[in-house]
Order: structure tokens, then sequence, then C-alpha cells
């Protein structure tokens, strides 16, 4: 009976445990437009085409799915803005240093 009692109280502790973690925060839409700005000031529509224009499709799409009421469609397509924007800003200052 002890033994059922302590097993209970141990899955319990670790489900709420487990719920209370943290999760990573979301990208918002000025931290986007912010690292677009970055990655345009840096040159990185000459530089890093790619990477620059699927940063900035990706953030239109989250802007229309956000319209459109899907939220977490938005905020996947406003994390993956985010990452090609990062990496086209990257690309550009190494590109820059490699002059």
């Amino acid at each position: 009976m002890k033994f059922q009692l302590i097993a209970i109280l141990v899955v319990v502790g670790l489900a709420v445990g487990c719920a209370t973690v943290p999760t990573s925060p979301d990208i918002t839409e000025v931290q986007v437009k912010k690292m677009l700005d970055a990655a345009r000031f840096s040159g990185a529509e000459q530089k890093s085409p790619y990477e620059y224009l699927s940063a900035n499709l990706y953030f239109e799409q989250a802007l229309t799915e956000k319209s459109n009421g899907n939220w977490t469609l938005s905020r996947k397509y406003l994390a993956l803005s985010y990452d090609k924007a990062r990496l086209a800003y990257d690309n550009a200052r190494k590109f820059r240093k490699a002059q």
C-alpha cells in the first residue's frame, strides 16, 4: 500500500514538474522585421539573395496566416523567416569580410 502511494506521488510530481518547464519564447513580427532590416542594410539582397528573398516570403506568408487566424502556422513561418534572415545577414557579413 505504501509503495503504491509513493509511486503515485512520484508520477504526479513528475507530471506537474515537467508541465512547468519553460519553453522557448516565440519570435515576434518586430524581431523578424528588425532582422530583415539588418540583413538588407548589410547588403544581403546582393550577397545572399536566396536566403534574403526566402526570409521575406516566409514573413509575408506568416502575416497572411495570421490574418486568416492560423496562429500556429504563423508562428512557424515567423521562426523560419527569422532563421533565413539571420543566415542572410551572416552570409552578407562573411562576404564583406572576404573582399
